[in-house]
């Protein structure tokens, strides 16, 4: 059977008797991206009730992970991590950020509140199969940064992060079936010492 991840974050909101859920989906490659978006989401939601979330990572799902963020044990992040495993999702991070509006949902209310939205914003994302990835971090020089960065997009890849000091660093992934072209192309910068790369496990 088939596994899911996103090509894109996405996000949906509704409201449910007055209090507010917005679910964040992120594509991650690993549990320490996750960690680290979920730590940027809680300073910039810091405002928020609760940012509950959950997790999963692994070509057989085998990285999961999940958070009730305060709200009562069992239900927010295990709802929330239930809806990404029939989904059949991994490599994904959903984070529902809640802001309470007076009135208590209750256990079951609480339950279909977070899955639900999970649920919901699953159906709207834009979902793709997951296949076994190749990440890199690519140290290109200024001139041709813009040109990796769109051979890996040609390669069916994703940019994950560039950062841009005294050479451009760019963090992707792309699928294996794609990795032995694409690295002769590396290889024929790297020798002209305009890049350097490493494969990242």
């Amino acid at each position: 059977m088939p596994l899911f991840t996103i090509s894109s974050p996405s996000q949906f909101r509704q409201k449910i008797q007055r209090s507010e859920f917005i679910c964040f989906l992120f594509p991650i490659s690993d549990a320490e991206q996750a960690r680290e978006i979920i730590s940027a989401h809680n300073r910039e939601y810091a405002n928020a009730t609760h940012n509950c979330y959950a997790y999963i990572c692994g070509f057989a799902q085998e990285t999961q992970y999940y958070s009730d963020a305060g709200e009562p044990h069992g239900t927010a992040g295990k709802p929330i991590l239930n809806s990404l495993l029939r989904g059949g999702m991994t490599n994904c991070l959903a984070i529902v950020t809640r802001y309470f509006g007076g009135i208590k949902l209750g256990v079951k209310g609480l339950i279909d509140a977070y899955g639900g939205t999970v649920e919901e914003a699953l159906s709207l994302a834009a979902r793709v199969e997951a296949v076994p990835q190749a990440s890199l971090e690519i140290k290109a020089d200024y001139a041709i940064a813009e040109i990796v960065g769109a051979r890996v997009k040609d390669a069916g890849g994703f940019i994950h992060s560039s950062e841009w000091a005294d050479r451009v660093t760019i963090r992707c992934s792309l699928p294996l079936s794609e990795w032995e072209q694409f690295r002769e192309l590396l290889d024929g910068w790297r020798l002209q010492s305009r890049l350097d790369y490493r494969i990242e496990e």
